[in-house]
């Protein structure tokens, strides 16, 4: 089965995207994993590291292990169907498609009792067809930070420290929610404040029986503390803030209606001190907390180290390449 699975993340499988040796690197740069190809026969190399991931810790007895499920996620990526398609060298007959690919990745997965499918928004999961176990809950990664993935760290840390509130909602939160699996990641931007009602962005998760969860993020660029000198950063003026978003609902174009918030994330590039956190719980009610997710500057760079290692943000990138001035 490994050897079949390499075929199609190297494209020597006729119905999956080609990859080179750059290419296959950079796939297991987005699934996570700090793998560089050696230059070695691709296929063989790209095995022996399928089984070394196969070997790996599951979340589910019952399927294969977390790593190998995040690199057959990452197989069905649209934007590597789209490279492969409008190659100069790629005629008619040599065209791939997602919904060939993932009838050649179930036929290999009939014998195993496993099923591979897609959600709404084209996202690969794997499904155990005995005990209904599915790749769909499976937690975020908590490993150590590989080198590559700590220089990147460093990288975003020192962009925060120069990036506006709209870039870093814009250029670093986007993405960020997007890759995690939300939908319709949308910021309101601070043209529109009057229309913000205490939410910068909104988005919204589908759960595994087709229900949908809705969030809005509140999103400063500084440090939130409860000390009364932090102006629109201070804890009282989250907590207005807080509430605004609690009770206003949100329009869901794609269900024609207005719905209500399930949860709000506080995120802010500096510190969120724990006396801001006690403050702001102590001051809403038993159900308004419950509605309450905090991330700081430390939660979000280590999140954003793995799944946006090979994010490029055009300043980002200048700030670490343009020559000394002087």
């Amino acid at each position: 089965m490994l050897e079949r699975l390499a075929e199609m993340v190297t494209g020597d499988n006729i119905h999956f995207p080609y990859r080179s040796s750059m290419y296959i690197t950079q796939f297991f740069r987005r699934c996570g994993l700090s793998y560089v190809h050696d230059g070695s026969t691709r296929r063989i190399w790209t095995k022996e590291r399928l089984s070394e991931l196969n070997l790996g810790a599951s979340h589910a007895h019952d399927l294969p292990s977390d790593d190998l499920l995040r690199v057959i996620s990452e197989l069905f990526e649209p934007d590597d169907f789209d490279r492969h398609n409008n190659r100069p060298d790629i005629g008619p007959e040599r065209q791939v498609a997602v919904e060939t690919a993932l009838e050649e990745l179930n036929h290999l997965f009939t014998r195993q009792g496993l099923a591979a499918y897609l959600d709404a928004s084209g996202r690969c999961y794997v499904r155990n067809t005995g005990t209904g176990a599915s790749s769909s809950i499976m937690p975020q990664q908590t490993r150590p930070l590989s080198q590559e993935e700590i220089a990147q760290r460093q990288k975003l840390s020192t962009y925060l420290d120069l990036a506006t509130e709209d870039e870093f909602t814009e250029q670093l939160l986007v993405p960020l929610f997007q890759r995690l699996g939300f939908h319709r990641v949308s910021t309101t931007g601070h043209k529109e404040k009057a229309l913000e009602f205490g939410k910068d962005l909104w988005m919204k998760y589908q759960l595994p029986t087709g229900h949908w969860l809705y969030f809005c993020a509140q999103i400063k660029r500084e440090k939130i503390d409860a000390t009364g000198t932090s102006g629109g950063n201070n804890v009282s003026t989250v907590l207005t803030q807080a509430k605004m978003a609690i009770d206003h609902p949100i329009f869901d174009p794609e269900e024609n209606r207005k719905v209500l918030l399930d949860h709000i994330f506080i995120i802010a590039a500096g510190e969120i001190t724990r006396a801001a956190r006690t403050w702001l719980i102590e001051h809403l009610d038993a159900g308004q907390r419950r509605h309450i997710i905090f991330m700081d500057r430390d939660e979000f760079l280590d999140h954003s180290a793995r799944i946006l290692l090979d994010l490029r943000v055009k300043e980002l990138d200048a700030m670490f390449d343009k020559d000394i001035p002087f």
